[in-house]
């Protein structure tokens, strides 16, 4: 699968860009309570991602480990609708989305129209195969697999963030209805 690896580097690329310059230079949504949805959505990218990352450079998926990649895949199509539907109003508050972050997740999405379309031409034999999941690094330079080694340890991290600011902005409007109205915090007993 070596052009879906390079495929998925451009777009792990991108995503890197995203994330750092419009999530949280731009915006800081981590720091916004309309954000929090968002938040979540972004989390559940980090497990994804870095499964793709670890796999399709390194291994060969044959039978049902194949189906689980393309499993893998429409659940990531998931995670982008759910997103584009909420990412706008997530956003109201800052005045909506940059252009440049719309023109980014059209591009992105194209980049997965590829991977995905790269994976089932290069691989697509392997859903007949008994399943099995084999080491078989794909010929790629050895600076790609470990960039996407790295890339997965990141985007891991940063869907943790994700997740950890979420939780805690949904901690926010119970701590502010107690320090508004004097109300005693009723997880302080225990």
């Amino acid at each position: 699968m070596l052009v879906a690896t390079y495929i998925l580097l451009i777009l792990g690329l991108c995503g890197a860009v995203d994330i750092l310059l419009y999530h949280s230079v731009s915006h800081g949504i981590r720091t916004h309570p309309d954000s929090r949805q968002e938040l979540i959505v972004h989390s559940l990218r980090g497990p994804t991602y870095a499964t793709l990352f670890v796999l399709v450079p390194n291994c060969a998926l044959h039978g049902g480990f194949f189906w689980m990649l393309i499993a893998l895949f429409a659940v990531d199509v998931g995670i982008s609708i759910w997103d584009f539907l909420i990412e706008r109003a997530s956003r109201e508050f800052l005045g909506g989305l940059p252009s440049g972050e719309y023109v980014l997740h059209m591009i992105m999405a194209m980049f997965f129209g590829g991977l995905v379309t790269s994976v089932c031409l290069q691989a697509g034999a392997w859903a007949a195969l008994p399943t099995r999941l084999t080491y078989a690094p794909n010929g790629s330079p050895l600076w790609i697999h470990l960039a996407m080694a790295i890339m997965a340890v990141i985007v891991l991290y940063s869907g943790g963030l994700d997740a950890a600011a979420a939780v805690r902005l949904g901690r926010r409007p119970a701590d502010r209805r107690i320090a508004e109205h004097g109300l005693a915090d009723p997880d302080a007993h225990g």
